[in-house]
């Protein structure tokens, strides 16, 4: 089962990335009518796509772009965070965002082949930061 880890954590990072940019881009919508982030000069779809993009792109080689792959996890933590959050104040909740989000975590967590490198121990041989 291990040899296949390498394949599912690229084709994994691949469809969050194409998640990310798909969700990102409908919700260019709801930003042309309530322009929230203008005061802070962002744009927050341009920011999902570009996010998104990213974690495609470094799906090829997670194992070289593990700041990707940190990016990802801290990512699937902030959207648990965020649907428990938003529960508790306002009565929102995704489900499935909140799914997606812990199995994301938990698949990249234990897909990940140097997981002290993911925490930056030591080991994070060949590795860059």
């Amino acid at each position: 089962m291990a040899k296949w880890n390498p394949l599912a954590l690229k084709i994994l990072m691949w469809l969050v990335g194409v998640l990310l940019v798909v969700g990102s881009a409908a919700s260019f919508v709801g930003d042309a009518v309530f322009n929230f982030g203008a005061g802070a000069g962002v744009t927050a779809p341009v920011a999902g796509i570009a996010f998104g993009a990213g974690v495609m792109i470094a799906g090829f080689d997670p194992i070289g772009n593990i700041s990707w792959v940190r990016a990802l996890v801290l990512y699937a933590i902030l959207e648990v965070v965020y649907q428990i959050f938003t529960q508790i104040t306002i009565g929102r909740f995704d489900i499935i965002a909140f799914i997606i989000a812990i199995l994301v975590a938990v698949l990249v967590l234990v897909l990940y082949p140097n997981k002290p490198a993911l925490w930056m121990q030591g080991g994070a041989s060949g590795a860059r930061a």
